[in-house]
């Protein structure tokens, strides 16, 4: 069993987990609570950390590119330091938030309360499968940012159990193209379908993925769910919780699935040295095609974590945008 956790405390800072400067809209020294089916904030490793490493730097990317989110929805918030990161730099005002546990989605929300700066944010948030908890209670969304887990799990594992959740998911009854089913980006493909009802045309899904798969078959789930796809940012992390996460690849691939892609973790930081997460994410097939002789399987790279080395993998955020129904 996870231990419990009562309370974590983070400092956001300019060179820290949001790096980002002064903050405006919330506190610069952010106290979470934790349960124990919340996912657990890499603090002391932001490389390591969804929301520092990948979930920012998107969203700083699109305030740069001049699009804000004014309405804004996250999917599986655990913590709900992606909204708080929505609500600094993308000026989001009404914000759905979900997760599938009640006790994680109750912290979350006194989590984002607590540490705005005042309480002009409007939350609305569900506990439950994907969207399905905010149906009817939002519309006209601007950007809806998800980072769902990948691995189906076997046999008879209970996602109710601690964190498993964040890393695992149960067998699915809806309709799955093979390719996302192949890659394990079912929760991916289904989230672009549940997201379109709710975006406004010419909001954005932004989906952000593990790319230990050919970001070929990324892209081809924006079309597979009726969007215009394009990478947005490209960047790399340390694989978290890696004997769980590349022991689950690998069990999948012994069955036929993937293969999977990781990376020595010294590869990957020369590769994206010096370059930002935008202009990796215009080149990221090339950058893709360059690493390609240093891949490793999942079940090689499990061989290299047991022995107590760090692996990585590529992360891309893959960014649907809704199209005129006209445009179909």
């Amino acid at each position: 069993m996870v231990k419990q956790i009562e309370y974590v405390e983070l400092v956001v800072s300019p060179g820290e987990f949001f790096q980002v400067g002064e903050t405006k809209r919330i506190r610069s020294s952010i106290g979470l609570k934790l349960s124990d089916h919340s996912y657990l904030p890499k603090a002391d490793d932001p490389r390591a950390d969804w929301v520092a490493s990948v979930a920012v730097p998107a969203f700083k990317t699109l305030a740069q590119m001049g699009v804000l989110a004014p309405q804004f929805c996250t999917i599986g918030t655990g913590a709900g330091l992606d909204v708080l990161a929505a609500v600094e730099i993308l000026q989001a005002r009404t914000v759905g938030f979900t997760d599938l546990h009640e006790d994680v989605l109750a912290h979350a929300r006194e989590n984002i309360q607590s540490n705005l700066l005042s309480q002009d944010v409007e939350l609305i948030g569900g506990a439950g499968d994907i969207l399905s908890p905010l149906v009817g209670k939002v519309s006209e969304v601007d950007v809806i940012y998800e980072n769902l887990p990948n691995i189906p799990m076997m046999g008879s594992g209970d996602l109710a159990d601690g964190q498993t959740s964040s890393t695992f998911i149960a067998e699915r009854s809806e309709e799955i193209p093979g390719f996302a089913e192949k890659n394990l980006v079912t929760l991916h493909y289904l989230a672009l379908q549940q997201a379109h009802p709710v975006l406004r045309v010419g909001g954005r899904a932004l989906s952000s993925i593990g790319a230990r798969v050919p970001l070929s078959e990324i892209l081809a789930l924006s079309g597979a769910a009726g969007y215009n796809g394009s990478i947005l940012t490209y960047t790399w992390k340390v694989q978290s919780e890696p004997h769980e996460v590349v022991g689950g690849f690998a069990q999948w691939e012994r069955e036929g699935l993937g293969p999977f892609h990781f990376y020595p973790v010294d590869v990957l930081r020369e590769a994206f040295e010096g370059i930002s997460v935008a202009a990796a994410g215009a080149q990221a097939l090339q950058i893709e095609k360059e690493l390609s002789p240093y891949e490793i399987s999942a079940v090689d790279a499990l061989a290299l974590v047991e022995k107590g080395e760090r692996v990585g993998h590529t992360v891309a955020i893959l960014d649907s945008v809704k199209i005129p129904d006209s445009a179909l």
